[in-house]
């Protein structure tokens, strides 16, 4: 037997209490940062407060259904990063993880729970990767306009602005650290620890989150550079004024003196 899995990231965190009062279905499972709700015909939803939402077995109609409620207007379920898997049902007692395929003996709410906490993790990862690649990409365009001209077109208030965009990025990673975590039932039961590394394993967490810090340290370090040479800038315009007022001084003497 074989069920669809889907991941969704909203691009903003969800207030799981006012959730918890829009959506009438039966939660399955629940703590301060997720809920899990099991729904008719083996179907189930699978909220994360940072903002990922995943679903199995459900049709796009209550999908964008379920996801209007919570945002609270309407959307096309195709702008939000997303991640699809398929759930096989098969008769070996061995977890398989594969490029689209997760293999397993049975699915259990249990189950279903670790492979819905894994994909919301990753399409987080995606969402915060994604946001970062754009900021590289800006901090491209005026490292290259550094070394074709010499200087770059950017003002102070624009740098300021940037640097915030930057600040954002990283306080919402800080804040959901617990993201890249391994959760509680990987320790509690042997199998779904096996199941939690082989999902963490070929979707590459570990690995992708390094690669975002990496794109922020770089964005980081452009940063000061471009600080550091707006500052220098700033300076020697302050200097020239210094050296203007004073050659104004000294003509405005010599003026007085000689008439």
């Amino acid at each position: 037997m074989k069920h669809n899995v889907v991941a969704f990231h909203l691009g903003r965190r969800i207030y799981l209490r006012d959730t918890r009062r829009s959506l009438n279905y039966k939660v399955a499972k629940s703590e301060h940062s997720f809920l899990l709700y099991s729904l008719a015909d083996g179907s189930y939803c699978y909220l994360k407060d940072y903002g990922s939402i995943v679903f199995i077995n459900s049709t796009n109609v209550s999908i964008q259904k379920t996801i209007e409620s919570i945002l609270d207007t309407s959307i096309n379920i195709e702008n939000f990063p997303s991640e699809k898997y398929v759930l096989e049902e098969c008769s070996s007692e061995e977890f398989h993880v594969e490029f689209d395929i997760i293999k397993i003996p049975e699915l259990t709410l249990d189950i279903a729970h670790m492979i819905m906490l894994n994909l919301g993790q990753s399409v987080a990862l995606d969402n915060y990767y994604n946001m970062s690649l754009s900021l590289l990409e800006k901090t491209r365009v005026h490292t290259s306009e550094l070394e074709m001209k010499g200087f770059i077109k950017l003002s102070r208030k624009k740098l300021r602005q940037f640097i915030g965009k930057i600040m954002n990025l990283k306080n919402s990673i800080a804040e959901n650290l617990f993201v890249f975590e391994v959760s509680d039932l990987a320790w509690t039961d042997k199998n779904l620890g096996k199941l939690d590394a082989k999902m963490r394993d070929e979707l590459e967490i570990v690995t992708r989150h390094h690669g975002l810090q990496h794109n922020l340290d770089v964005i980081s370090e452009n940063l000061d550079f471009f600080k550091d040479i707006l500052q220098h800038k700033h300076s020697s315009l302050l200097e020239w004024i210094i050296i203007l007022l004073i050659l104004f001084e000294i003509l405005q003497v010599l003026f007085e003196k000689l008439f």
